[in-house]
């Protein structure tokens, strides 16, 4: 067997295998054989062919146990795995793997994986009270938000800011640094404010919304935040890593009004379950259309508040099974001059998820700025955007721009 020493900090190849060994046998990767083909395939082709990049017929046929007539170009399943895969890792490194020296990762855009190590210093010291705990949904709760399941939204500080801990050198693409700017070098720490859903019950006795004016405050659990809301502020958290930011995270209940106004402030996560979001930064061009609305009752949209021809009134996710969603990204002002607000929303947890991925990508960004009509490594207008995210098996795959408005309350150009 190789014994390659590559990669960060010179890490022995048995090293890596051991490392994920130890994620294969995890409760995270225990209900997929497919993902543990994948990523085994890719580990062993990673160490012994260093730098070869893999063709998807390959993945196919070798990991996925396609047929050899397979061709890539009518059949997606080696880019909707891959998507799993990355996914999947994530979800490993925010609970079994919190405290896991050595880091597999793939990065976007490639078939290889990527390995990492940090100190024993930089590991996060986690009190077990705050461990990260999965809450299985129980059989009959239906809420799409809860479509993969549902994290304790009060662990979520303490699972990303040990993903802030594990910073590398910058090397945030050009592209994805211009969106982010102002929240990349404003001297304040950005404010990172995720939804948490307000339920009755627990995951074990059977949750509910909770209905205001009828229930008691005192049984009111907001302590949940959907799976795709937890993803994207873990990607936004280790964005800002890269950057060397910690950002400063709030569940939206919690979020003062002293403390949003004077930030640059990222709200992710449905508006429903954001209270502070519809107070702070409304938005003009696109209104999210709750489940419990007409038209169609049980289904929520987003209202196109302005549409021009060819756009439709109201978009609606494709409810279960879900195969696509749509999402609203959005800079937009402050109340204090010189700070930004950005939304990243969707009707369920997957558009959430798939919105953040957009702007985290330097291959998607550059056609919403070219919408916008912004200049090459000039300052970006206040803009809303309207997103739909591809689904495939649970985990977004593809978003792609919509409808781009500039904000009423900016002079740039459209």
């Amino acid at each position: 067997m190789p014994s390659h020493v590559v990669q960060n900090g010179a890490i022995p190849a048995s090293v890596v295998r051991q490392q994920v060994d130890r994620i294969l046998q995890s409760g995270e990767f225990s209900g997929s054989e497919v993902l543990r083909n994948l990523l085994s395939f890719l580990t062993t082709h990673s160490i012994e062919k260093p730098g070869e990049v893999i063709k998807e017929y390959d993945l196919a046929v070798g990991a996925l146990g396609k047929p050899e007539g397979f061709d890539p170009r009518m059949d997606s399943a080696v880019r909707v795995h891959t998507t799993r895969l990355r996914a999947k890792l994530a979800e490993y490194y925010m609970s079994d793997g919190l405290g896991d020296e050595i880091l597999i990762e793939v990065p976007k855009g490639s078939y290889q994986i990527s390995w990492h190590q940090r100190s024993v210093e930089s590991i996060p010291q986690v009190r077990p009270d705050l461990a990260p705990i999965l809450h299985p949904v129980p059989a009959g709760f239906s809420r799409k938000w809860f479509a993969i399941g549902a994290v304790a939204a009060a662990v979520l500080i303490g699972t990303v800011a040990g993903i802030w801990m594990l910073a590398r050198a910058p090397k945030i693409p050009p592209a994805v640094e211009l969106f982010w700017h102002p929240f990349l070098q404003s001297p304040q720490p950005p404010v990172v404010v995720f939804s948490n859903h307000r339920f009755v019950g627990t995951s074990a006795t059977g949750l509910r919304i909770f209905r205001d004016g009828l229930d008691s405050p005192t049984d009111r659990n907001d302590t949940y935040s959907g799976t795709g809301t937890v993803m994207a502020v873990a990607e936004l958290s280790e964005l800002f890593a890269l950057a060397g930011r910690q950002p400063r995270l709030k569940r939206a209940e919690l979020l003062t009004w002293d403390e949003a106004q004077d930030a640059n402030v990222v709200f992710v996560g449905a508006p429903d379950a954001n209270s502070r979001l519809r107070e702070l930064a409304p938005l003009e061009h696109f209104r999210f259309k709750s489940g419990y609305e007409e038209p169609r009752f049980g289904l929520g949209g987003i209202v196109n508040v302005h549409p021009v021809t060819g756009e439709e009134p109201i978009y609606f996710g494709s409810g279960r099974p879900y195969t696509y969603d749509y999402a609203v990204v959005a800079l937009l002002p402050n109340l204090h001059q010189g700070r930004k607000v950005v939304i990243i929303a969707g009707t369920n947890t997957y558009g959430c998820q798939g919105a953040m991925d957009f702007i985290t990508r330097a291959d998607l960004l550059p056609e919403l700025y070219s919408r916008l009509g912004a200049s090459k490594g000039g300052k970006l207008p206040d803009f809303e955007a309207l997103l739909k995210v591809e689904i495939s098996g649970g985990v977004p795959i593809q978003p792609h721009l919509v409808a781009v408005r500039t904000h009423l309350s900016t002079s740039a150009p459209r």
